[in-house]
């Protein structure tokens, strides 16, 4: 046993059956592994609470068991287990987060690896029920519930542009707040389009020359007029926070690299880079 890793959770153990929602990775931790799966919800065998909060499972493993594909299968999207898990500290849980909502805990023993719980059941079940919204400027969105993220997209100058609002799943005052900026942006979109690609041209066309001087081929320098014609919109992202990211493609003047413009609508367009 790592008592480094366990001395960050609770000595009191609980016994839950839990209802995995995905496995998303490992991270090392001394000479060993951490692995993460995300939970949709809980059931304390002791007093019988329910808890569908979003939570966290840690465990760790080996190096050898990280590159074993029995243990990224261990828990699996839909399962639900019956669990010895222990608490997050409180003084562990990142400082802008309350501890209740980041909702961690570690795995001790698992005892039961296919379990049967009606409740999480009834969880599982209304999970995998489609979310649609339409919007008479946003057209269909569809909720990703995995990714926290509702999806479309939308015909603009004869593109299709996609759309990404991302929220949280269980709040939807989130999805009122979301949807009102991109409707805002997505209004005035051709006054935007307009101010991204002179906002980028200002901040990439001397880089884009640059790399133009790596190609043979090229020849002609590029002016901020004729980058800001090249460039051409393709995504639109809005965190439920605030702000939003738009995607350009870049005509391969980086090589088929994607530009990202980024901003607020209170603060206006902020930065402008090549990503991916």
């Amino acid at each position: 046993m790592n008592e480094k890793f366990y001395e960050k959770y609770s000595p009191d153990e609980q016994e839950a059956f839990v209802l995995i929602q995905q496995t998303l990775g490992a991270s090392p931790f001394e000479n060993q592994w951490e692995m993460l799966t995300t939970t949709l919800g809980m059931v304390f065998c002791t007093n019988g609470k329910v808890d569908t909060k979003r939570g966290r499972l840690n465990w760790l493993i080996t190096e050898e068991e990280r590159s074993s594909q029995n243990t990224w299968n261990r828990f699996k999207k839909g399962q639900i287990c019956r669990m010895k898990i222990r608490k997050l500290l409180d003084k562990y849980v990142p400082k802008n987060v309350a501890p209740e909502e980041f909702n961690a805990w570690c795995v001790v023993d698992v005892l039961e690896q296919k379990a049967s719980c009606p409740q999480l059941e009834e969880v599982w079940e209304a999970y995998n029920q489609p979310v649609i919204i339409e919007d008479e400027v946003l057209g269909k969105l569809t909720l990703n519930r995995d990714f926290e993220m509702f999806e479309g997209s939308f015909q603009w100058n004869e593109t299709e542009i996609s759309l990404v609002l991302e929220v949280d799943a269980q709040d939807r005052s989130t999805w009122k707040t979301t949807c009102n900026t991109a409707r805002s942006m997505v209004s005035e979109l051709e006054k935007w389009d307009q101010d991204m690609r002179a906002f980028s041209a200002k901040e990439l066309t001397s880089l884009a020359n640059e790399w133009m001087e790596e190609d043979d081929e090229s020849t002609s320098p590029i002016t901020e007029k004729i980058f800001a014609e090249r460039i051409s919109l393709s995504e639109l992202a809005f965190p439920f926070e605030d702000g939003f990211t738009a995607y350009y493609e870049d005509d391969d003047m980086f090589w088929g690299h994607t530009i990202e413009v980024s901003g607020s609508l209170e603060h206006g367009i902020e930065r402008a880079n090549i990503v991916g």
